[in-house]
């Protein structure tokens, strides 16, 4: 048998939570009492545990219409946007056409690439130039051959985000060099801002030559529900979209859907709250870096949940960097390291948006005591030192 996915080991975020993780990319996981009232559980009495529609609930795609300034129809329910990334890959791409997007990258967004037989052309983004994207980059690679690119902003692991400028620069040579491509803009994330800042602009609404795609499992904290979406204008290639849709899971789960638009109903006050959070978390992360910073350097994201830290080569061998993640879980400790998304090992996305205030204190405390010893242990040599209590 032939693998069509290769191993990753992103997956252990799935099927391992340790007290002190760090590893996750969400914000705060919501609970479902924050979104129950008097009129929400009369009308879960009332629904039906039917198959779901094709296109997913009227009244739910009507909430993300407005919210995206774009028509209901042309909007499409997925299990979460990594589904609709799929799709979209699946219905536009035949092996032999080739896919441009970024490294790091989420590792599924990869992995469907190459598993559905297209040819993937990446751009790697780099640490050391905070990884932005450059146009003249992706004009290299465009030909008549290219059937999609995908964009991610904010970006999935650095949490940096393409300015509007740029993305409609891309989009121009894009119309130019390959005029039958599409662009996908992987707007995930685009919530999931700190304070008072305010989101970008979603390019759902920009042209029938882009989608989009997001979902209530980042920003809102709410993965569980598995609910996502694809806007796309192009009405054929939504056919096609529904058509794969039907032909994979048939149709989404009505009572995800139901909550799911509960949330979105409920989004100003699901959003402020964690919105305050993660200004609060990513205060103290930038604290902590400076308190560190002579063994670390970090990106400092402009939305997400999460940053991309380096260990210091000028600190930290590469030995050394197998024996920091060699520690961590003795030390109830979770980070997603570089490797995972095709980025330098010596690197992390630590996320900073996923644990309580509180035990992300008690985390960044733990990390810091790991780091000034592995610092300890590079320098005088030892292959020993001591483990602390994951108590302060």
């Amino acid at each position: 048998m032939q693998n069509k996915f290769p191993p990753n080991d992103l997956m252990s975020l799935l099927d391992v939570n340790l007290k002190f993780n760090l590893g996750e990319s969400t914000s705060a996981d919501m609970f479902l009492r924050e979104i129950l009232d008097e009129k929400v559980l009369s009308e879960i009495g009332d629904l039906k545990m039917s198959y779901g529609t094709s296109r997913g609930s009227e009244v739910l795609r009507e909430a993300i219409g407005l919210k995206l300034n774009v028509p209901a129809q042309k909007i499409l329910i997925t299990n979460g946007s990594i589904a609709a990334i799929f799709m979209a890959i699946f219905c536009l791409c035949e092996k032999g056409d080739e896919v441009i997007t970024v490294t790091p990258n989420f590792p599924p967004t990869l992995d469907i690439i190459a598993a559905i037989g297209a040819t993937r052309k990446t751009i790697a983004l780099d640490f050391d130039n905070d990884y932005q994207l450059m146009a003249p980059e992706i004009e290299k690679l465009l030909s008549a051959l290219t059937k999609l690119i995908i964009l991610v902003s904010p970006h999935n692991p650095s949490g940096k985000t393409i300015p509007e400028s740029k993305v409609k620069e891309i989009f121009d040579l894009i119309k130019t060099k390959s005029p039958d491509a599409y662009l996908l803009v992987d707007e995930t994330f685009r919530d999931a801002v700190y304070g008072e800042n305010p989101a970008e602009k979603s390019f759902a609404d920009y042209s029938d030559r882009i989608l989009t795609v997001a979902s209530v499992s980042k920003a809102h904290g709410a993965p569980g529900l598995r609910t996502g979406w694809l806007t796309c204008h192009d009405d054929s290639l939504m056919e096609q979209l529904t058509l794969a849709k039907m032909n994979t899971v048939l149709s989404g789960s009505p009572l995800d859907e139901f909550f799911a638009t509960v949330v979105l109903q409920k989004e100003n006050e699901i959003l402020n709250y964690r919105k305050r959070l993660l200004k609060k978390a990513i205060g103290m992360v930038e604290t902590w870096v400076s308190q560190n910073s002579e063994y670390v350097e970090w990106v400092r994201p402009d939305a997400g949940a999460f940053c991309c830290m380096r260990l210091r080569e000028d600190v930290f061998s590469d030995a050394d960097v197998e024996e920091f993640y060699n520690r961590l879980p003795k030390n109830e400790l979770q980070l997603a390291a570089g490797n995972w998304f095709q980025d330098s090992r010596r690197i992390f996305r630590l996320g900073f948006g996923f644990v309580p205030i509180e035990v992300l204190a008690q985390a960044l405390e733990q990390l810091q005591n790991l780091l000034r010893q592995s610092h300890t242990q590079a320098v005088s040599g030892s292959s020993e030192f001591n483990i602390f209590s994951t108590t302060p």
